[in-house]
């Protein structure tokens, strides 16, 4: 979905602001890109990357920076016996496979975080936002925390990617 989104991205969107405190499309695509980038390293034997602006990450084209490290994660998670890798991941060490199931509701916020922030559909469905929410709230507590989740924000929708969304502590910036 990562990928879908920021192909449809317009150009000159990239700079808009996005509900994630103090960073633009661009940024949040440059850390969405980084996250994969783990992902990739930990399915190749790498060392993880190290800190790097998120606007240096995703570039003068953001688009092509996140179609390249999904195509490279894809790929490189299909290689025989890469889910079992163990490596250092951004909760200690684990297996890959453990790591992208509970990553996984990252990268599909900062999905909803860009199409928001660009005006553009995020295309997110039903079933992975009840997904998403049923992996986050066992760790709720722990993961409301600076620069992580933000607090929950009260929501009487019925739809599941708004729920997602707000107990991800998001607000539109559109509204």
């Amino acid at each position: 979905m990562l990928r879908n989104v920021a192909v449809r991205v317009p150009q000159d969107a990239w700079d808009n602001a996005s509900c994630c405190d103090g960073w633009t499309a661009r940024e949040v695509a440059g850390h969405a890109t980084w996250v994969i980038n783990t992902v990739t390293a930990g399915a190749t034997n790498q060392a993880k990357p190290g800190p790097q602006a998120e606007a240096d990450i995703a570039g003068a084209d953001p688009a092509m920076t996140v179609c390249n490290a999904v195509d490279g994660c894809l790929a490189a998670l299909d290689a025989d016996g890469a889910l079992n890798n163990e490596y250092e991941s951004l909760f200690g060490m684990m297996r890959v496979d453990d790591f992208l199931g509970s990553i996984f509701p990252d990268p599909l916020a900062h999905t909803w975080d860009i199409a928001d922030a660009t005006g553009i559909h995020h295309g997110i469905d039903t079933a992975m936002a009840n997904q998403a929410i049923a992996t986050l709230t066992p760790a709720s507590d722990s993961l409301r925390a600076p620069g992580m989740l933000g607090d929950i924000v009260e929501t009487t929708s019925s739809d599941a990617v708004e729920q997602m969304i707000a107990f991800t502590g998001r607000t539109s910036v559109n509204s």
